[in-house]
């Protein structure tokens, strides 16, 4: 009888002692990794598909994550200038995919690029504008993404800003242009070319009339993220260049 009791003690003791080990490591991951992320939604990139958060750059943070041996951690889904607005101003934050441009550069610390994006002036199919600089369509409204690039390459020009409605989302922006609420359109061939499929739109809808930029796509972090995080997803990245490929093959991204 003793002996049994005695097997049962070390029996429990043994799995209490597993237990706060396993506790430890949870406690010393997290202290480890203390970032927040953030996305929006913009396919190809990030996006629902069956109430799942899937997408190139989703499904590359989170080969990044299993190789650094990091926890899957949650993914904050939020409007662009939302997601620009924290890793402004909060620490230890991350933002995906943000397109590095000169004068976001300083700003942040950077992993990629995870892909490059073509940013073109849209137009409905049935328009009859032919133009070869922007300053053509200076009489027209267009339709951008508030805080994004799209909007940033609009700004840079000399468009009336009283003729630019900044959406807060993708969606908003398509929204505005498929019904003809606004003239143009600023987006990336990839982001429309994947809202044309999600959402059954004909491809004569739209009218590519000006490329705008080409510009490479990366996770942004905030600028007092410790540098050995930042270098180490970046190492991973570039381990994973054979699987990061084949995901680009597979979502369209190049």
């Amino acid at each position: 009888m003793q002996f049994f009791c005695f097997c049962c003690v070390k029996t429990w003791l043994a799995i209490v002692t597993a237990y706060m080990l396993l506790a430890n490591q949870v406690i010393a991951l997290e202290k480890a990794h203390p970032i927040t992320y953030y996305t929006e939604l913009y396919p190809p990139s990030s996006y629902y598909y069956n109430d799942k958060l899937i997408g190139l750059s989703v499904d590359v943070i989170k080969l990044i994550w299993q190789d650094q041996g990091i926890a899957e951690q949650p993914i904050l889904v939020v409007p662009w200038a939302r997601g620009y607005q924290e890793i402004t101003h909060k620490p230890n934050t991350a933002l995906f995919a943000m397109s590095k441009t000169a004068d976001r550069a300083a700003k942040f610390k950077w992993v990629g690029p995870l892909f490059t994006a073509e940013y073109y002036l849209i137009a409905h199919s049935d328009s009859q504008y032919s133009i070869t600089d922007i300053a053509d369509v200076y009489d027209k409204s267009i339709a951008v993404i508030r805080n994004d690039v799209t909007q940033n390459l609009i700004y840079d020009t000399e468009f009336p800003h009283e003729q630019i409605i900044a959406a807060k989302s993708m969606n908003d922006a398509l929204a505005l242009f498929t019904a003809k609420r606004v003239n143009l359109l600023a987006i990336s061939k990839s982001g429309l070319n994947a809202a044309m499929e999600q959402r059954k739109l004909g491809k004569d809808q739209f009218k590519r009339i000006l490329l705008l930029n080409v510009i490479d796509d990366y996770i942004a972090f905030s600028k007092d993220t410790p540098d050995e995080i930042v270098h180490a997803f970046q190492s991973s990245l570039d381990k994973l260049k054979e699987q990061h490929l084949a995901l680009k093959e597979e979502y369209k991204l190049h």
